[in-house]
């Protein structure tokens, strides 16, 4: 009988020495593992292939910088769209303020016409009031 048959009947089990249950523990453990990564590997090709089925990586950057555009000429009809990464850059603040006004708008339900932006300035810091606002609610939140 092998070790590892010994190791999985609880009866015999007992009759194992302290190395022999630390090699049947190593082997189990490394049999584990090995079966986790392999999992996690199939679905990162699996990803990686639904990636370039859908769309590829980077290739549309220009369509994704033309996206606010349209979004701010037909707020009320198109769905909000997700934000824009981070590496595509805001040519003037005009667009973002068309953006911005875009996007209030279509939550609203009205057009951008009727929507007034008095005033857009940038916060400097490392606290946002935004930070501060989900900090505050993760405090009130705990016992």
């Amino acid at each position: 009988m092998s070790l590892m048959e010994i190791f999985t009947n609880p009866d015999t089990i007992h009759t194992l020495t302290f190395g022999q249950k630390m090699q049947g523990s190593l082997i189990t453990m490394a049999l584990g593992l090995g079966i986790t990564f392999l999992v996690l590997i199939l679905i990162w090709v699996f990803i990686a292939i639904m990636g370039k089925c859908i769309g590829g990586t980077g290739k549309k950057k220009e369509a994704t910088a033309q996206a606010p555009a349209a979004a701010a000429a037909t707020p009320s009809a198109a769905p909000v769209a997700p934000a824009a990464p981070a590496s595509v850059s805001v040519k003037s603040d005009d667009t973002l303020i068309a953006v911005i006004a875009a996007a209030i708008a279509a939550q609203q339900g009205t057009s951008a016409n009727n929507l007034v932006v008095k005033k857009i300035t940038r916060l400097s810091g490392e606290e946002t009031p935004w930070t501060a606002a989900g900090i505050s609610a993760r405090m009130d939140t705990r016992f």
